[in-house]
């Protein structure tokens, strides 16, 4: 065990064979001395807080002890001050402790031990003020950093997409370890132990995507080994240092590289570079965070599968849509794409956009169900005929319905002929009782219809749909989705997919 550094004392003194006594006095006691002639030159050496105590007397030719006490206390405030004099009184020995001097000795009649204990006793009280302040940094610190896993915690299981996850989690790192440079990397599996950098963000993250790594290479290999974070001084000197993993271009010190490991979830989440380096502590809750950020990572990747999934079945029901209703092909496409400039428009959050695109995209599925001598059907329909085409918005809720990550477009298929009078069907919604995304679909289901070629009905041009829409504006439709959707229409126009 090591043992602890001697105290530092200073003594300060004119009289030079006197201060030299109590300098070798306090060393034989176990103290390291400084000797100073002056105040000058005390308040000079006393700037860097190394000292716990300082020896002073009272009556020097520069400046009185008593006010050397209060400027050594105003740049060292945690060194105790113990006056020596050969001329105090009690009036003097007051006024020193009113001026934060720890103790006042007679220098006549100099007391050996007493001069020991009162030294042992202010450097004990500089330790323990100093002990007590680095505990209540480290516990504002640690509050600071809890407080902040709290929080990142919370971001980050609210986040559904994982470059998202993956860019807030590098700037938390950072943030919470004050760290020059941050990354984070997701590792798959190639042939034999090769590991392949699927996905990463943070500094320099394009460069590496993409790269194949051998099992010992980089630092990241050991974390995931011990499954514990490593933090070094210096990653270049480590044995298992890769320039194509470890080096986030910083030149100041410190380097953390925590695992990430959780289900399929393999990668490492690095901060590097801090003034004076990185603590224990640092490394610790760098682990945390990399723990709580796996199970986010994971609930992205699963969302990720969903939605892909969501995406392809939709797009695989959308072509088999077309293929049976051959009067509207790429329709339930124009549909999605008016769709998004509205709501691009009206400002809605991408999760909300994205509900009505599938929405816009899928509202006519639930035609597939029909009878396709109805819908391939050119002559006009009779009322019978009429009727079962109009089902086609509750048949698509009922076959959507079972796949739970269709349950927030549900609605929007359900009600996208609902028409803002309560005339419309299939349940007689009106006004803002009918969902917002079907006031959109609706809108963009009208005009794509009215400006294609079809049997039931002569294709008109778009100013003609347009004005058709403005018509019916705060009867059928919604007046401000129509007038969000003429605006942005002849402003668009071009942009639009077809």
């Amino acid at each position: 065990m090591v043992s602890p550094p001697a105290p530092r004392v200073l003594v300060v003194d004119d009289d030079s064979a006197f201060r030299s006594l109590v300098c070798q006095i306090l060393t034989d006691k176990g103290f390291e001395t400084v000797a100073s002639p002056n105040a000058t030159d005390a308040l000079a050496r006393v700037g860097d807080g190394s000292f716990l105590a300082a020896v002073v007397d009272l009556v020097m030719p520069d400046m009185g002890g008593i006010e050397l006490a209060d400027k050594l206390k105003a740049q060292s405030p945690d060194t105790e001050v113990v006056i020596l004099t050969g001329h105090g009184d009690m009036g003097t020995a007051i006024a020193g402790i009113q001026h934060g001097v720890f103790d006042y000795l007679q220098k006549s009649s100099l007391d050996i031990a007493r001069l020991e204990r009162a030294v042992q006793e202010a450097t004990g009280k500089s330790r323990l003020v100093r002990r007590n302040r680095a505990l209540f940094q480290q516990t504002q610190e640690s509050n600071r950093l809890l407080k902040g896993l709290h929080d990142v915690a919370a971001e980050l299981s609210g986040e559904a997409y994982l470059d998202r996850v993956l860019d807030k989690l590098v700037s938390a790192a950072k943030a919470m370890c004050r760290a020059a440079a941050g990354r984070v990397m997701l590792f798959g599996h190639a042939h034999g132990d090769v590991l392949v950098i699927e996905g990463s963000a943070g500094d320099g993250a394009s460069s590496i995507r993409g790269a194949r790594l051998h099992a010992q290479e980089g630092l990241a290999s050991v974390a995931l080994q011990d499954d514990a974070p490593v933090l070094v001084a210096s990653a270049r000197e480590h044995p298992r240092y890769s320039h194509r993993t470890d080096d986030l271009a910083t030149t100041l010190p410190g380097f953390i590289c925590a695992p990430l490991r959780r289900g399929r979830v393999l990668g490492s989440l690095t901060v590097a570079g801090r003034a004076g380096g990185f603590a224990a502590e640092d490394g610790e809750m760098l682990g945390i965070l990399a723990r709580q950020a796996a199970v986010a990572i994971e609930n992205a990747l699963e969302h990720e599968r969903s939605l892909n999934f969501f995406v392809h079945t939709s797009e695989i029901l959308v072509s088999l849509l077309e293929q049976l209703d051959v009067f509207y092909p790429g329709h339930s496409r124009g549909v999605a794409a008016l769709a998004d400039m509205v709501t691009r428009r009206l400002g809605l959050g991408e999760e909300e956009r994205r509900h009505v695109h599938f929405g816009a995209l899928l509202h006519d599925i639930g035609k597939v169900l029909l009878d396709p001598a109805l819908l391939n059907s050119e002559s006009h329909l009779s009322d019978a005929q009429r009727k079962a085409l109009q089902d086609h918005a509750s048949a698509g809720v009922k076959l959507l319905q079972p796949i739970s990550h269709w349950e927030a477009i549900l609605p929007i298929i359900h009600s996208h002929h609902e028409r803002w009078d309560g005339k419309g069907y299939p349940r007689g919604l009106a006004g803002e009782d009918i969902p917002l995304g079907a006031r959109v679909v609706a809108v963009a289901d009208a005009f794509d219809a009215m400006t294609r070629s079809t049997p039931h009905g002569a294709r008109r041009s778009p100013e003609e749909g347009l004005a058709e829409l403005e018509a019916c504006a705060g009867t059928q439709f919604d007046a401000k989705v129509v007038r969000l959707f003429v605006a942005e229409y002849r402003q668009r126009k071009d942009q639009i997919p077809t």
